[in-house]
């Protein structure tokens, strides 16, 4: 005997509840389009009725509903990267962006037929071919708090360094040699400490290769452990080059 969607759901998503699921309930809308994908169950088996995914690993759409309001929550992937986001209260709204993502449209073509669709300079950036000095630049400007930003400075002012991808994680500066996720986890990393000094580990496993009092140097420690020939990043997730 088939389950039936939660009662919230049903409340909240009447064509859902007519359908079975959210997966259903997309997969009849995206037919009826005309469009040949396949709606699909997440890895989330707790999600059942109120999430699916349309697309493969190159593009795929995600979307979940609401559980307080009707909303369709939807992120729109490439390789790797979340590139858009947005929300509609609409099922045909959310079928009709999703045919358009998985079709090949870019960004602002997309949010031009589906105005609800939001998106930032690095997702532009990843569709220019130049994500790597955008994402330094976010870093350089930012003031978040979990941001070193004099260790920024001083790792940007590095050539070696500039053509690798950086990210953070935890407060450590990480650097990659793919632009998309999963990244390289094949180079140092420099984590800030509480009383302001700074420690390079190693990578995999990460233990740690020394210990710097200012920014300028635990970037010249992590240079003298960086591998020959790490750079510039590829637009490449790590599963692509073999390094996952």
């Amino acid at each position: 005997m088939s389950r039936q969607p939660r009662q919230h759901i049903v409340r909240l998503y009447p064509e859902v509840g007519v359908a079975g699921s959210l997966r259903a309930a997309m997969q009849a809308e995206l037919d009826r389009v005309g469009y040949t994908l396949t709606a699909s169950l997440t890895n989330s088996p707790g999600w059942w009725d109120c999430a699916t995914r349309v697309g493969d690993d190159r593009r795929h759409v995600t979307t979940v509903l609401g559980g307080e309001q009707r909303w369709f929550t939807m992120d729109f992937w490439e390789r790797g990267v979340m590139m858009a986001h947005g929300s509609t209260a609409d099922l045909v709204a959310s079928a009709a962006a999703i045919g358009l993502w998985q079709t090949g449209s870019r960004l602002r073509e997309l949010q031009a037929a589906s105005s609800f669709v939001r998106f930032g300079e690095l997702a532009e950036a990843y569709e220019r071919g130049d994500p790597v000095e955008t994402k330094w630049k976010i870093y350089r400007r930012t003031r978040a708090p979990h941001i070193d930003h004099d260790l920024i400075e001083a790792a940007y002012a590095q050539p070696r360094l500039r053509t690798l991808f950086p990210y953070t994680s935890h407060e450590s500066l990480r650097l990659s040699r793919c632009t998309r996720e999963p990244f390289t986890d094949d180079l140092p990393a420099i984590i800030p400490l509480s009383d302001g000094t700074y420690q390079i580990i190693g990578p995999r496993p990460r233990s740690p290769i020394g210990h710097a009092n200012t920014p300028s140097e635990a970037v010249s420690l992590l240079i003298h452990h960086l591998p020959d020939n790490c750079g510039p990043a590829v637009d490449a997730t790590a599963v692509e080059l073999g390094n996952f």
